[in-house]
């Protein structure tokens, strides 16, 4: 299911989640399957970056040190 950007309840949650990152909420939509999982996905944004996107965990999960996350996932890949 896609969620319309123009849907009243995503205008509510962009007043809401005002402090967010446009991108960060823009992709948060774009992952989520419908209205309450977008809402369970802003409620878990971290606090602070460096976070990122973790399919499996289908949420935005905290990164410690970013660049040795990157290169972990590219030696699983080999």
């Amino acid at each position: 299911m896609t969620i319309s950007p123009d849907d009243p309840c995503i205008e509510a949650l962009k007043k809401r989640y005002q402090h967010l990152n446009s991108l960060v909420f823009y992709r948060s939509l774009e992952k989520a399957r419908d209205q309450m999982d977008f809402f369970e996905i802003l409620e878990r944004v971290p606090d602070r970056p460096p976070f990122s996107w973790d399919e499996n965990e289908h949420a935005w999960v905290r990164d410690d040190d970013i660049i040795a996350h990157k290169k972990l996932k590219i030696m699983r890949k080999r």
